[in-house]
């Protein structure tokens, strides 16, 4: 075919049209980008507690590595991690690389709105709770303060997170006499440690998809005194509309600010006025 017959594919223009060029977008935190992309279908460690929604896998650094996980029982247990079916290695991968391979080794995570406690949803449809003795179960189906779990991140361990129930104790993972002679340790795992150390540690990983990008916003300062008066408006349904409020010294909540215990200060605040109607 001749060239005076050959279409020509480009973009339509008008004389005397100026030529516009287009933005390209960058990235705030390449590394950031880099990271979501590369692990958009798998797992990733929790890095803030803004991560923690949805699906999460708790693993414990044991011999051999474990995962917290429920069974057919209801019974809250540790299960060994399993190398993928697609891996060629049968040994078990290392906490780092280590990802479910069952549905009954990842929990549900839902924050409890106006707080900093959460719930954990097992693969059975009922909530991991805790007694004031601290044996652990996940066979409950509604939620109450048993239920209630408060995350404490350690920044210096790759994902590392500690459970507090609302009693104030953490769950913890402890070996155990094997029943039958011969066959291997056990773990029991149980809530009522009062300070955080190896056995109180786990690894906490989510679904990358989740995980949300924090956003450059301008916070605005609320002033202790204030916040007080705001939710204890919030929380308190008698006296007239006239809101009670504390007389202790404003100082203790700002120094339960400082220990990330603030909304439990507050709570112990109103229900010493009985102003909380959520209080008995």
């Amino acid at each position: 075919m001749s060239d005076d017959y050959k279409v020509n594919k480009s973009k339509l223009s008008f004389k005397g049209e100026s030529k516009t060029k287009k933005k390209k977008r960058k990235a705030e935190n390449p590394a950031d980008e880099e990271d979501t992309n590369a692990n958009a279908d798998g797992w990733v460690h929790v890095k803030s507690l803004s991560d923690l929604g949805g699906p999460i896998f708790l693993t414990f650094s044991s011999d051999p590595p474990t995962s917290l996980s429920v069974d057919d029982k209801s019974k809250v247990i540790m299960r060994p991690i399993e190398s993928d079916s697609s891996s060629s290695s049968s040994s078990a991968p290392s906490l780092d690389q280590a990802e479910p391979t069952a549905v009954q080794q990842v929990f549900v995570v839902t924050m409890i709105p106006d707080s900093d406690r959460m719930t954990l949803k097992a693969s059975n449809g009922r909530y991991l709770s805790s007694d004031k003795f601290g044996i652990v179960s996940a066979d409950t189906e509604a939620i109450g303060m048993q239920e209630e779990w408060t995350a404490i991140l350690k920044p210096e361990e790759n994902g590392g997170i500690a459970l507090q129930s609302h009693y104030g104790k953490f769950l913890s993972v402890d070996e155990v006499a094997a029943e039958r002679p011969g066959s291997s340790l056990g773990f029991q795992i149980r809530a009522d440690s009062e300070v955080i150390g190896f056995c109180e540690l786990f690894q906490a990983k989510i679904q990358a998809k989740y995980r949300k990008k924090a956003k450059k916003t301008k916070e605005v300062q609320i002033a202790t005194k204030d916040y007080e008066l705001e939710q204890s408006r919030k929380f308190q349904t008698w006296n007239h509309g006239r809101v009670v409020v504390s007389e202790r010294d404003i100082r203790e909540l700002d120094k339960a600010k400082k220990q990330g215990r603030f909304s439990e200060a507050l709570l112990d605040r109103r229900e010493k006025v009985k102003s909380d109607r959520y209080c008995k």
